[in-house]
C-alpha cells in the first residue's frame, strides 16, 4: 500500500504556516553569561546550589532530557517515535514523519513563553499585590502574550521582570513545575498523535480533542513515577498545569492574538472543558487549591489586560 505523507497535527497557531520552512530553520536557544548570572542570583536567593558549566550543559538539551524521561515511563508508546526540539521564530508543535520515522517537533519558545506566563501567574495568586504593582504585573503578563507575533520580545519582557521575580523568588520553583508540566503535556500530546495514528489521516477537529485526552493520561503516568525520574519531576499536584495553558491560549483568543476557528482544531474552550474534565478525574486536594488559585488570576489578568491600550493604538 502507497502511504502518503500527511500534513503535520498538533500546536499550530500561525495561520499559513509552512512547516517545511520551520524545519529549515532550526536552531538552538543557547545560556548566555547573562542568563547564568542571574541564574545564578536566583539560585543563591533560593539556597539552591549552582554550577554555571552544568546548567549551560545541561539547558541546551533539557527538553530531549525531558524525552528521554517520558520514554522510560512509556517505553511501548516512544518505541518508534524520535524527538526534535528548535528555535524557528514561530509557536509550534506537530507530529509527522521524516523518513518513514515518526517525529515529534516543538519549538523551545513555548517553554520561555510558559516560563514567563507562569512566573507572573503565581506572583499574582500567591500575593497581594499593590496597585501599582498588579498593573505593570497585568502589562508585562500582555507584552508576553504578544511575543506570539513578535518572539524577539522575550527578551525584554525578560528584562521586566527581572524585579518582580527577586522580590517574589520563592514562587520560582512553583512556576518551574507549572512549566515543566506544559511542556511535558505538549511532548505526550504529540506523541499521542502517532500512537492514535493521526499522521495518516486527514486532520479534524476530533483528532485535537482525542490526543489531549490520550496525551493527559500519558503525563498522568509520567507524574506517578516522578520520583524516579531525573529531570521531569511532575508531581500529581501539578496536574493542573495543561488546563491553565489552555485558559492562557483563550487568553490570546480574548485580545484577538489568535484565532483558533478553523476545520482541524476544536476551539480553546472546548479543549480547555475537554482538559478539565480528565484534571477533575484525578485531581487532589492540593492541585484543585492550585489551579482554582492560578484560573483565578487568568481571569483577572483577562479582565484587567482587556482595559489597558494597546501602545500601537
Amino acid at each position: 500500500m502507497v502511504m502518503r505523507h500527511p500534513e503535520p497535527v498538533g500546536l499550530q497557531y500561525f495561520s499559513g504556516l509552512n512547516h517545511h520552512s520551520v524545519m529549515e530553520n532550526k536552531k538552538k536557544y543557547v545560556a548566555t553569561a547573562d542568563s547564568l548570572d542571574f541564574s545564578e542570583t536566583v539560585a543563591n536567593a533560593l539556597g539552591i546550589p549552582f554550577d554555571k558549566n552544568q546548567t549551560k550543559t545541561i539547558a541546551r538539551k533539557l527538553h530531549d532530557l525531558y524525552y528521554k524521561d517520558i520514554s522510560l515511563v512509556l517505553p511501548e508508546e516512544t518505541r518508534s517515535c524520535r524527538f526534535d526540539n528548535f528555535a524557528s521564530g514561530s509557536f509550534v508543535a506537530f507530529a509527522d514523519q521524516e523518513k518513514n520515522v515518526p517525529l515529534i517537533n516543538i519549538d523551545e519558545q513555548w517553554a520561555m513563553f510558559f516560563l514567563d506566563a507562569n512566573i507572573l501567574t503565581c506572583i499574582r495568586a500567591f500575593h497581594v499585590l499593590t496597585e501599582a504593582e498588579a498593573f505593570q504585573n497585568a502589562l508585562i503578563f500582555k507584552e508576553n502574550l504578544e511575543t506570539f507575533k513578535n518572539p524577539l520580545l522575550h527578551e525584554t519582557i525578560r528584562e521586566k521582570m527581572k524585579p518582580f521575580i527577586m522580590k517574589y523568588v520563592e514562587i520560582l520553583p512553583i512556576a518551574n513545575l507549572l512549566t515543566m508540566c506544559m511542556f511535558g503535556f505538549i511532548l505526550c500530546h504529540e506523541l499521542a498523535h502517532h500512537n492514535l495514528g493521526h499522521i495518516y489521516e486527514v486532520p479534524h477537529k476530533q483528532q485535537e480533542l482525542d490526543a489531549d485526552t490520550r496525551g493527559f493520561q500519558y503525563l498522568k503516568r509520567v507524574s506517578h513515577q516522578f520520583e524516579q525520574l531525573e529531570f521531569l519531576k511532575i508531581p500529581p499536584n501539578m496536574l493542573g498545569a495543561p488546563v491553565v495553558a489552555m485558559i492562557y491560549l483563550q487568553a490570546l483568543e480574548a485580545i484577538g492574538i489568535i484565532s483558533t476557528s478553523g476545520d482541524t482544531h476544536p476551539s480553546v474552550s472546548q479543549r480547555t472543558q475537554n482538559l478539565y474534565e480528565q484534571f477533575n478525574k484525578v485531581a487532589n486536594e492540593e492541585a484543585r487549591y492550585l489551579y482554582n488559585g492560578l484560573h483565578l488570576s487568568c481571569e483577572e489578568f483577562v479582565d484587567e489586560i482587556s482595559r489597558i491600550k494597546n501602545p500601537s493604538d
